[in-house]
């Protein structure tokens, strides 16, 4: 049985996995575990886990289809009738959401023509893949079983109003993926997505904060539904899905004045919301014309290191030339003094410095009241 920890023991637990291809990692070893799930007990980890209750294209889907045993999850495909459809699939959907990082699993497919596994992020709890809050949506891999060979990775940025802009690619994935397990991962950084399969840098798309749409938090997905694209192969039925792992690493951690994160952000003074949009699409930033206002963002380290800190400067003419900023970190507190009148808007570095992991350090802005203090994210970026 395969076994896994936290990155403080890693180096003391190795890993025990059935037989397969070369196991991949995470594009550095400056990213640390935060979350995962082996898959090494005997029923689903509710406390992890929606199961995928949609009914879409030509399937319904069922918890009963999804079961946990031997190391593995398995996503059972069945021709019967239920909801209205005459097949049913399945999957899980985490209930944590995540965003910048680096998701892996090992899944091998031996679904028949007319089914769709996909390993794939976007906000949603599975009871439907249009819910109006969705933004980003990831498809670390997606088969269509006619073509079992090719292999779709595409990121999605959907807007408001229910369109969205795409960007992807498909191409033969070189092997049988129904003979073995094989490692399919993305590295979602704020500037792109890089997909990986078996450890291998497959495909970069590039994905701006502000391209489209909202850089939003994501539950992932392991789903497999009908489709029918060019047929149903329902010889071979039951079909399955097999995941042995899922995994979701972290090289840094953002705070922002919104979001998931705003509980890590305080103020005091007088402060106001601002028709000034954040770093990315969607959020808010906040400001103040009080002498002494502060903002101040808590830091959550994925692990023990050395962090480049930076801090979103907002840029507009009567802003506060003189705003103060306090870094504090394990070697002390350092002061930065930011002026928000100059130079363009974007992240600004505020310098390198020692953290612990967990709840640690922080980020303090104090206007000087000469205009309007700025206060949006700050972003901590692990360098060693």
């Amino acid at each position: 049985m395969k076994r896994i920890v936290l990155a403080a023991v890693l180096a003391a637990s190795p890993l025990i996995i059935p037989a397969a291809p070369a196991l991949a990692a995470p594009p550095s070893s400056l990213y640390t575990l935060v979350w995962s799930d082996e898959f090494d007990g005997t029923t689903v980890d509710t406390t992890k886990w929606h199961h995928r209750t949609d009914v879409k294209r030509e399937s319904a889907q069922r918890p009963e289809n999804v079961s946990i045993a031997g190391g593995l999850m398995t996503i059972a495909l069945k021709k019967e009738a239920f909801n209205g459809k005459e097949y049913t699939g399945g999957g899980l959907i985490s209930k944590k959401a995540f965003r910048y990082g680096y998701y892996e699993t090992r899944a091998k497919i031996t679904a028949p023509r007319g089914w769709h596994p996909a390993f794939w992020a976007m906000a949603g709890d599975g009871t439907t893949t249009a819910p109006a809050y969705r933004r980003t949506e990831i498809d670390g891999f997606e088969f269509d079983m006619h073509a079992p060979r090719s292999i779709h990775h595409n990121v999605h940025g959907w807007k408001a109003d229910g369109t969205k802009t795409s960007r992807g690619t498909a191409y033969d994935v070189g092997f049988d993926t129904s003979a073995a397990f094989h490692t399919y991962g993305f590295a979602w950084s704020e500037t792109d997505v890089k997909f990986y399969v078996d450890g291998t840098l497959k495909h970069t798309a590039s994905y701006s904060p502000t391209c489209c749409t909202q850089h939003d938090y994501i539950n992932i997905w392991l789903t497999t539904i009908a489709v029918n694209l060019a047929g149903m192969d329902d010889t071979t039925l039951p079909g399955q899905v097999q995941f042995d792992y899922v995994r979701y690493y972290q090289n840094g951690n953002y705070t922002d004045n919104d979001g998931p994160t705003a509980n890590r952000y305080t103020e005091t003074g007088s402060w106001t919301t601002s028709a000034i949009a954040g770093h990315t699409l969607e959020n808010t930033s906040r400001y103040s014309g009080t002498a002494g206002a502060t903002a101040i963002w808590g830091g959550w380290l994925p692990a023990s290191g050395t962090y480049d800190v930076y801090i979103y400067k907002i840029v507009q003419p009567n802003s506060d030339n003189n705003s103060r900023v306090d870094v504090t970190h394990n070697a002390g507190t350092s002061t930065v003094y930011v002026d928000y009148t100059a130079g363009t808007t974007g992240w600004v570095k505020l310098g390198t410095w020692p953290f612990s992991s967990g709840f640690n350090g922080s980020v303090t802005l104090t206007g000087s009241g000469g205009g309007y203090a700025r206060a949006d994210a700050v972003r901590w970026t692990r360098v060693s």
